[in-house]
């Protein structure tokens, strides 16, 4: 191997690396992006009192910083902002069930495409959180009413 083969060799496997370090960079961004779950339901062990429910929604989206920005019977749509982002949800509920709906996100990297809806993958954490807190702070004030003195 002459030494202008060899130079041609090295540099050309610069340029390979170089590309290679700059698609594992670019692909290395879409980790943050994550099939989005638009509805996630809020499990119930049983029917609720209406009053337990909605006080479980509102103390479940203060402990998780959501802000209430309106609430009408069966509704309530919140929003949370994390430093640069954010994310509006409307948890919707009856006498038989209860679920957090995807409403609308600002710098979450959300995507509709023609495999579906993806975003921050935070946003999953965030709604998956506040789906659980429901269901605890629910079954919480229940047993503090069942036990209360009558």
């Amino acid at each position: 191997m002459t030494p202008q083969t060899f130079e041609f060799a090295r540099s050309g496997c610069a340029v390979i690396g170089f590309a290679l370090v700059v698609g594992l960079s670019l692909t290395a961004c879409d980790h943050r992006a994550a099939p989005m779950a638009r509805s996630v339901p809020v499990a119930l062990a049983s029917a609720p009192d209406p009053k337990a429910l909605e006080a479980a929604i509102e103390v479940s989206l203060a402990h998780r910083h959501w802000t209430i920005k309106e609430h009408q019977p069966g509704r309530y749509l919140a929003e949370i902002t994390e430093k640069s982002h954010s994310a509006t949800v409307a948890v919707l509920y009856d006498a038989t069930s209860a679920r957090i709906d995807y409403v609308d996100s600002q710098g979450l990297l959300y995507e509709k495409g023609s495999d579906g809806e993806v975003i921050h993958r935070s946003y999953n954490t965030w709604v998956k959180n506040l789906a659980n807190d429901i269901k605890i702070n629910l079954s919480q004030g229940q047993l503090s009413a069942a036990s209360a003195p009558k």
